[in-house]
């Protein structure tokens, strides 16, 4: 019976952080937006425009 105990605290101390982080990515990455939708960078401009 302690064995049991154990195993089962065992498989929960695994479960539950896993699930918590496999739900945490999910809705990271839902919220990154849509990936069809393509924005073009911002063009660098020259080094003696950056410093002014």
């Amino acid at each position: 019976m302690n064995y049991l105990i154990e195993a089962i605290l065992v498989i929960l101390a695994v479960v539950l952080p896993l699930t918590c982080v496999l739900i945490f990515l999910k809705t990271l990455i839902s919220n990154l937006g849509d990936s069809k939708e393509i924005t073009k960078l911002p063009t660098n401009r020259k080094k003696g425009e950056m410093n002014k």
